[in-house]
């Protein structure tokens, strides 16, 4: 869900074998930029982010290719 030009999403990726499903979670809020939200995602239930615009919002929100994106509020 977009409100006013920010996309607020949960998102997991790996960082730590040690933890018990090798994930840690993060909260992120993407703020929308003139050039729109600087990823692209693919999947259904994970959802994969595929590529990140350096530089862009995405980025800026410390969003990383393979995160899993687990929800979208």
């Amino acid at each position: 869900m977009v409100v006013n030009n920010q996309w607020k999403c949960i998102s997991s990726y790996i960082t730590d074998p040690d933890l018990p499903t090798g994930l840690e979670q993060k909260n992120v809020i993407i703020q929308r930029d003139r050039f729109g939200y600087g990823l692209t995602v693919s999947g259904d239930n994970p959802v994969y982010v595929l590529s990140v615009r350096e530089g862009g919002a995405a980025h800026r929100a410390g969003i990383n290719i393979n995160d899993q994106i687990i929800k979208v509020r």
